[in-house]
């Protein structure tokens, strides 16, 4: 038995353990800002679904096959479902900069809005917006900001009444319990997990996860994106629907030199196949408990085209982890790297899964009266098991 005060949570050196690396997680997410706002495109994900409704209202076609040849830029390609451009196509008029600043606010009160259901103190959360995964985000004006924001609301839910929730330890949703009855919450449930998918194909895992805890919700939400795609069908047509299936299967090819950092990158394309049905049949069987953590993992894992905003569905995963590893893989994510992101995303995940029986893996839970469980942490006393 080795005595490792480091790592003895609360402990003076195991403060400073965790200050330090949040200090270097801190100057590496100052990095990688000034690179965006040096050389990043503001707005950029604002402005290509923009051309793309542009397009479609002049009667052209808003998924070029030609935009896959273009570099980083704002005529990169759109991928968004065809029932997007109608709603899209309402802002075209309008001047791009206040389009692109008022989605810039919304996606900054969706932020706020997640962390806060996360359980995230008000201090901590700007430094959250300067990490990478956000800032870019943000600055882009990606979806993605607000997809992660509705995974949040499904399976996170905020205190009733006098309800305790110390930091950090956010209160889960099981789609499947009573803290949402009713029609009211069964159409919640249902609207916010679908929304995910439906603007994000790769991401239907969290939707899966509600078919399978409460299949009547499931269905709410399938119904109501099939009966928004009838309803814009007679203005969108058929073809457009198959043109945009043709730019996803362009989109999903590891050879298209901005196709993300998906796992299956530079491997054939039917490895990334497998890798995104594995995804989803891990659904299956994932625990209850902490679920959101899981299924989130999933998400990210299973993403064929991952970028950096992709890997927010990664944070409920990173709160359940020991604090330090949570902020080594933070940094590797900063770190704007394949090789970083998959280290960061192996190090949440097996940490994750060891935690089951290794507790001392994962950051100590404080129930309400204020006492940390038994359940996590290190050994009492710091004891930590050396071979």
């Amino acid at each position: 038995m080795l005595n490792v005060k480091t790592f003895a949570v609360g402990s003076g050196p195991n403060r400073l353990l965790r200050f330090g690396l949040g200090v270097l997680v801190l100057v590496m997410c100052l990095i990688a800002l000034r690179n965006l706002l040096l050389h990043y495109p503001w707005g950029v994900d604002v402005v290509i679904p923009l051309k793309a409704a542009t397009r479609w209202l002049a009667g052209g076609q808003p998924y070029l096959a030609s935009s896959f040849l273009n570099g980083p830029g704002y005529d990169l390609p759109y991928l968004y479902p065809p029932f997007v451009l109608p709603f899209v196509a309402l802002f075209t008029s309008l001047p791009q900069t206040p389009v692109i600043v008022g989605w810039f606010a919304l996606s900054v009160a969706a932020t706020l809005f997640a962390c806060r259901r996360l359980a995230i103190p008000w201090p901590v959360i700007p430094f959250l917006f300067v990490w990478p995964p956000f800032t870019e985000g943000l600055l882009g004006g990606n979806v993605q900001v607000v997809v992660f924001a509705a995974f949040v609301a499904f399976l996170w839910r905020s205190p009733r009444g006098g309800e305790a929730r110390p930091s950090f330890q956010p209160l889960e949703h099981d789609p499947a319990g009573e803290d949402r009855p009713g029609r009211r919450g069964m159409l919640q449930d249902g609207v916010l997990a679908t929304a995910v998918g439906a603007l994000k194909a790769s991401q239907v895992q969290p939707w899966l996860y509600l078919l399978r805890r409460n299949w009547r919700a499931a269905l709410v939400g399938g119904l109501a994106v099939v009966a928004l795609a009838a309803i814009t069908l007679p203005i969108l047509g058929t073809q457009v629907w198959l043109d945009w299936l043709a730019q996803l299967g362009r989109a999903n090819d590891p050879s298209w030199i901005l196709a993300g950092a998906g796992i299956a990158r530079s491997m054939p394309w039917w490895v990334g196949d497998l890798v995104v049905l594995a995804s989803m049949a891990l659904v299956a069987i994932v625990p209850n408990r902490h679920a959101g953590a899981w299924i989130g993992l999933l998400a990210v894992i299973g993403s064929p085209s991952l970028r950096v905003f992709g890997l927010l569905f990664a944070l409920p995963a990173m709160l359940l982890i020991r604090r330090e590893l949570a902020l080594i893989a933070a940094l590797l994510i900063a770190t704007y790297t394949f090789e970083g992101w998959w280290l960061a995303i192996g190090l949440i995940t097996g940490t994750l899964l060891l935690g089951g029986r290794l507790p001392w893996l994962l950051e100590p839970r404080v129930e309400p009266d204020g006492l940390p469980t038994e359940a996590a942490g290190t050994p009492a006393g710091g004891q930590v098991a050396t071979a």
